[in-house]
């Protein structure tokens, strides 16, 4: 059976922003080491003692105090890189908002150097505890006691790789771009590019009757309440080829549903069993809060929310909301020339399967600059950084839609600049910028 990927992506999202996956991973990695590493200077000790005499002349208590020493202070390196990672989030929290916390979370950085400490300290109490008390010994620690001293002298590295790595993880613009990069990776998921896929996806075909003339009606109902994270079009289409039905679909990823709310209406010809409604539910992934797999209008939030925080009175950072506008501003240049999902899918046979709701390039763009805008009503530098911004991207509008979004920001945005009361010169450079995009 084929996996798929949509249905269990939500929970990939849950294991990327999480704190134990990695480390994890790398324990159970600490474990079978040390178990490699014991049974080599086992079994293989006359093998490998001509390579490494000294090692194997040391001292059993001598050894106990090393790895001891080792796994000490390998667990106080991890408190402290924990209560590093603590600030870090409680900073971000508060300078670029608690939504931001998933991708500071989400950081294989810290995650790695996380795992590296904790594998450290692990693999040291294993071998502590692998060496016996009094003689004989089960076995003569070498290779054991190498192995022990390259991890700690890696860790060494790993700690100051993680503060500078914190170091600058904090830092506006590198936040703003981690965020911007996600956008886009998402975007290329979602949106194909017209240079790379020819045909069309529109179609209008008078089959499409067939929504109105069906003879069965039945509503699938939320099981619980919470946003929608994914939905599996492909597989909603071949169950409704199938069973030779048709779906309606209004919602799209980032949509909130409460508990039994309509979530899609299944026309058929005959009666429709409870087992097909469940699939068509199971379909439709709900969760306690948006992701960016299927939502790419999350991702614009949160650069939306870094850039409303920095214009708000009590952090005044107008650059960091120039440069949220610009990031935003780049995304929306390369949307122009992408392909958005037809709001109707058709089977291999022309038939109508599948009506759904689809985010539209109008819909994303306001998204991104409409809250920007409002807020920037009193700010003179943010309000021409954004009529700037339009007049770049007026020069990449590909069609109708792209061109009115362009013209209609910039109408409210002389229209609210009109009733600010503005020095003559700033007003008479407003104006010009907003000239320059009606040319």
């Amino acid at each position: 059976m084929q996996l798929n990927i949509i249905k269990y992506a939500p929970i990939i999202e849950k294991a990327r922003t999480s704190f134990w996956f990695v480390p994890t991973f790398m324990v159970l990695s600490a474990m079978i080491l040390a178990l490699c590493t014991v049974s080599i200077d086992t079994f293989y000790i006359d093998t490998i003692e001509p390579f490494f005499p000294l090692v194997y002349k040391m001292d059993i208590d001598d050894i106990r105090s090393l790895l001891g020493t080792i796994a000490g202070a390998m667990i106080t390196v991890t408190s402290i890189a924990f209560s590093i990672t603590i600030v870090a989030l409680t900073m971000a929290s508060a300078q670029f908002g608690p939504r931001l916390l998933r991708n500071f979370m989400m950081d294989t950085g810290t995650q790695v150097v996380l795992g590296s400490f904790i594998s450290n300290f692990l693999f040291c109490i294993l071998i502590f505890c692998a060496i016996s008390f009094q003689e004989p010994y089960i076995f003569k620690p070498g290779l054991t006691v190498i192995v022990a001293m390259i991890m700690t002298c890696s860790s060494v590295g790993v700690l100051i790789f993680f503060i500078h790595h914190v170091s600058k993880s904090i830092q506006a613009d590198v936040v703003i771009d981690d965020v911007c990069r996600e956008l886009e990776s998402s975007i290329d998921n979602l949106f194909p590019s017209s240079k790379n896929q020819e045909k069309s996806v529109s179609k209008a075909h008078s089959k499409d009757i067939g929504i109105i003339k069906r003879a069965k009606t039945l509503k699938v109902l939320a099981k619980c309440s919470g946003y929608v994270q994914t939905i599996d079009h492909e597989v909603l289409v071949t169950l409704a080829t199938e069973r030779n039905m048709l779906i309606e679909c209004h919602l799209v990823p980032g949509d909130f549903v409460v508990q039994d709310a309509v979530i899609a209406i299944i026309h058929a010809d005959i009666v429709v069993d409870e087992d097909c409604v469940n699939q068509v539910c199971d379909k439709v992934i709900l969760g306690a809060y948006r992701t960016p797999v299927q939502d790419p209008e999350f991702a614009v939030r949160q650069l939306v929310e870094i850039a409303l925080r920095a214009l708000s009175p009590g952090i005044n950072d107008p650059y960091t909301a120039i440069t949220c506008v610009d990031k935003l501003n780049s995304v929306l240049c390369g949307l122009t020339t992408r392909i958005f999902p037809a709001m109707r899918q058709y089977d291999q046979a022309d038939q109508l399967r599948l009506v759904c709701k689809v985010l539209t390039f109008t819909d994303l763009a306001k998204a991104a600059f409409d809250q920007i805008r409002q807020h920037a009503n009193d700010d003179v530098a943010v309000t021409i950084r954004l009529l700037d911004s339009l007049n770049e991207l007026m020069k990449f509008t590909k069609n109708s839609e792209q061109k009115e979004f362009v013209i209609r920001q910039s109408k409210m945005i002389k229209e609210q600049q009109s009733k600010q009361l503005l020095a003559e010169d700033d007003l008479k450079e407003i104006n010009c910028r907003v000239a320059a995009i009606f040319k």
